[in-house]
This record gives structure tokens, C-alpha cells and sequence, in this order.
């Protein structure tokens, strides 16, 4: 029996995601999934599709490349993109080039995500239902009066299209002059109106608060590389509100007007400060570490080594010179040893001449001394592998292997890395107390993940994780050479 869900297809080269999605999803929708874009032109013949949801970094083409490839033969799907890195050229080509409706940054909330694909779909039946009343309009121009009464009545729709929209939308003309606006374009602004909507104080009151958006509009349609700004704007309990704008003209009855439409962009805005601000803490936590090991650890034997030297050098002590040599001696060895095992933090000299696998033993020999977890690694790993991939797994192994030390009570890790063909194949699990993967990205705490996942999609790998309260971790990457 055919459903009759909306379908929504999403496309990701990471069937974790695409596993968490349909879970999330498909109670709502027909949930269609791909874990690259070479089928979904069948899919596309063979489904009403509503909305397409695309990674923008796959292997085979990117997420914008995808989408400006159909839209010619598919214009009334809307497309959103998610993403795992902000970068503002990248999102104006998605708007302005690809025609994306949304550019999420990942990691992504459910209720976030949902809000969004239901206005999507509200989107292609409006968008869609404009397009057949279009139609219709123009299969029916024959008649003069019969094309006029339509054009009435496609009028109506249109505002019932532009009122219902759950963006800010509001209309300028050549004399920048707003001229209609939707409701949520007045909640936008904070504006409270009387039973009818008085323009003249409208336009006052826009014009002292919020000039922007009355000049903005004009200065973007005229600009033909991008017709997209964004701003800031106070919200009514004060706190700073970041807002974009969209606009372009339109033409109607041979006069030329503005359309624009307002996005709330606070919540990525304040991911990217996030972001942003863990960043500088990581340095900041990393570089005060440093200056300890060198304060507390070279510092006291580099003044030991020069209280010697100045014993040495003055002629007045009678304590025997050689025993204080040796002493110095002594003590520029321990100061050596200092430096290097500092310089072995910042780049281990182990995975540089000896590759991944001793140096992967020897950090384990290392933490031995202070835990009380068994280690196992396994490997048939014969030969060296490209030096971004030997860095980007053992640091992936190291975050593991001290998430499990602080945070899981594990008493066993058990790590295999094997080579199989073009593969490589990475092996990770403890016996910890595990935890709620859904859970942990819907409340946006999974960072660290998130920060694993992309070093091991940056090197071409795909990260599988599995995990559930009190039954441990097991990790697998696969990297294809």
C-alpha cells in the first residue's frame, strides 16, 4: 500500500548519519536515503520528491555540484544542504548559484532540522501550486477578460502565499517605499499594528529603527555577484539578533519593485562562536600547558646546569671540580630528556621515523604507568602509510583512547589496525559504560565526535560508531588507499 508521507530523500557518504536521520524522520516521512548521488536521478524519476537533503563534502561530487546539476530538470524540489564547515563563499553559492532553501551546519538538531523540512515542504505546495495556477493562467490568456479575472484571482493566492510564510518577507518600490509586508516580517521588527496596517507610520518607524532595510534591498538587486547581507538587530529582551537579508527585483505591470526576505540567523551564528571560542580555549589550555613543562620542568634544571657552570668558573671553591662536572653533566642529560619528550608532544618523533603502529605502543607504554586499564593492539600493518593518514588516525586513536580514560570507567581497550587490500581498517572498542549516541547529538554534546568524524572524512575514510549505556564503544574506520 503506497504511503502517503511527503517523501524527503537524503543523500550522505556517512551511513551513520544516514541511519540517524531515518530514525528521526521516517515517523513523519517517506525517508529515502543514499549514500552517494549516482542513483538519485532513478529515484528522482520514480518518486515525488519534495525535498532533497545533500552533505555538501561526498567523494564523488559536492553537495552544490549535485544540486545545480538537477535543478534544471528538477526546479520545484527544495534543496538544503548540510555542511561540517562555515564558510561564507560556500554559502553564498549555494544560495545564489544552486538555489538552496537552507545551509545547515552540522552537527544538526532534530527539532531544528524538522522545522526546517516542514517549512520546506510548505514551500514545494505553495511553490508547486503557484506553478500550476501559472499554468493554467497562461493556457487560458486567450480571453481577455477571461486571462484579467484569472490574473485577480492568482493575485489572491499569491498573498495568501506571501502572509502564510513562515519568513519575513515585505515589498519596496522605486521610491523605497515598503509597500507590503507579511506577519512575520512585523514580529521580525517588533511592530504592533492596530486592526488595519497604517504604511505611513510603517515606513516611520522602519526608517528610524531599521534603515537598512529600506536601503539595503535597492544596493543588493543592483549587485550581480550576491543579493544576500546580514545584519544585527536587537531582539525585545535586548539580546543581539542576526538576521539576512534576500533580495531581488520583480517586475509587475511594467513597474519594477523589491522583494526581499528575512532569515533568523542567530543559531548559527552562535554554533560558529562556539566553534570559534572552543578553538581559542584548546589553544589557550595547550600553549599555558607548555609554558608549564617548560617552567616547571626544563626551567629548575637549566638553572641547576648554570649554578654548576658558575661554581666551575669561580676559583675561589674548593669543592672538587669534577665531581661538579659530572653533576652538570647529569643534569644537562636530564634537561635533554626534558626537551624531547616536550618536542614528542607537539609531533612524535615515533610516528615520524617509526609509523603509526609503534607509535600508537609506545603512547600506550606511556599512560600505562598511570592507569589501570589492559591494552590490546593488534596489527598486520607491514609497511608505512601516507604521512597525512599515519598523523590523522593516531591522533583519531589517541582522542579515543583518552575519552575512554576520562570518561568511560573502561577496564579494557581493544584496538586492531589492519591493511586488507586498498584498505586500511581500523578497529576500536572498550568495555566502558557507554552512552546514548542519538541523545548525544540531538543535545549538541557531541563535538569530539563531530571533530573525529571530519579529520577521518578529510582523508577520504568513512567513522562508524556504535555505542549504548552500559555496553561500552566500539568504533570502525575504514580508509580506502
Amino acid at each position: 500500500m503506497a504511503s502517503n508521507k511527503d517523501t524527503i530523500l537524503y543523500i550522505d557518504d556517512d551511513l551513520l548519519n544516514l541511519e540517524l536521520f531515518k530514525e528521526f524522520f521516517a515517523e513523519y516521512y517517506h525517508v529515502i536515503i543514499l549514500t552517494s548521488t549516482k542513483g538519485a536521478e532513478e529515484v528522482l524519476k520514480n518518486n515525488k520528491v519534495k525535498v532533497i537533503i545533500s552533505d555538501q563534502c561526498m567523494p564523488d561530487e559536492t553537495g552544490i555540484d549535485f544540486i545545480k546539476r538537477i535543478n534544471v530538470e528538477y526546479p520545484e524540489i527544495v534543496k538544503i544542504i548540510f555542511t561540517a564547515y562555515s564558510s561564507q563563499e560556500v554559502a553564498l553559492e549555494a544560495i545564489n548559484d544552486a538555489a538552496i532553501f537552507k545551509f545547515i551546519l552540522k552537527p544538526w538538531r532534530k527539532q531544528e532540522v524538522k522545522h526546517i523540512i516542514e517549512s520546506a515542504v510548505k514551500q514545494f505546495d505553495l511553490e508547486h501550486e503557484k506553478n500550476q495556477l501559472l499554468l493554467e493562467l497562461q493556457l487560458k490568456n486567450i480571453a481577455l477578460e477571461e486571462a484579467n479575472q484569472k490574473l485577480v484571482d492568482n493575485e489572491k493566492k499569491f498573498h495568501v502565499v506571501f502572509s502564510n510564510s513562515n519568513d519575513s518577507k515585505y515589498i519596496l518600490n522605486q521610491q523605497k517605499r515598503v509597500i507590503e509586508v507579511n506577519p512575520a516580517f512585523l514580529d521580525l521588527i517588533q511592530y504592533k499594528k492596530e486592526d488595519s496596517l497604517n504604511f505611513d507610520d510603517l515606513n516611520a518607524y522602519i526608517k528610524d529603527r531599521f534603515p537598512v532595510l529600506i536601503n539595503k534591498p535597492v544596493e543588493l538587486s543592483q549587485n550581480t555577484k550576491t543579493s544576500i547581507y546580514d545584519f544585527e538587530i536587537s531582539s525585545a529582551s535586548g539580546e543581539p539578533k542576526f538576521i539576512e537579508i534576500n533580495s531581488n527585483q520583480i517586475s509587475y505591470n511594467n513597474s519594477r519593485y523589491f522583494l526581499s526576505i528575512i532569515r533568523d540567523i542567530s543559531e548559527r551564528r552562535h554554533f560558529e562562536k562556539k566553534i570559534i571560542d572552543t578553538i581559542i580555549q584548546t589553544q589557550e589550555e595547550e600553549q599555558s600547558r607548555y609554558a608549564r613543562e617548560l617552567h616547571d620542568g626544563l626551567g629548575p634544571l637549566l638553572s641547576t646546569l648554570k649554578m654548576h657552570l658558575e661554581w666551575i668558573a669561580n676559583p675561589d671553591h674548593s669543592i672538587n671540580k669534577n665531581k661538579i662536572i659530572e653533576h652538570a653533566i647529569y643534569t644537562l642529560d636530564n634537561a635533554i630528556r626534558s626537551t624531547k619528550e616536550i618536542a614528542n608532544n607537539l609531533s612524535p618523533h615515533i610516528l615520524e621515523r617509526f609509523g603509526i603502529v609503534d607509535a600508537v605502543n609506545s603512547y600506550i607504554e606511556h599512560i600505562k604507568e598511570t592507569s589501570n586499564i589492559e591494552f590490546t593492539l593488534s596489527s598486520n600493518l607491514k609497511e608505512r602509510l601516507a604521512g597525512n593518514i599515519e598523523i590523522v588516525l593516531y591522533r583519531t586513536i589517541l582522542e579515543c583512547m583518552n575519552n575512554s580514560i576520562k570518561h568511560s570507567d573502561a577496564k579494557k581497550i581493544i584496538i586492531k589496525l589492519n591493511k586488507e587490500s586498498n584498505n586500511v581498517k581500523i578497529s576500536y572498542s572498550d568495555n566502558g559504560k557507554g552512552f546514548d549516541v542519538e541523545k548525544e547529538i540531538a543535545e549538541g554534546k557531541g563535538m569530539g565526535l563531530f571533530n573525529i568524524q571530519s579529520r577521518i572524512k578529510h582523508i577520504g575514510g568513512t567513522f562508524q560508531l556504535t555505542s549504548k549505556p552500559n555496553r561500552g564503544t566500539d568504533i570502525n574506520i575504514n580508509i580506502n588507499l
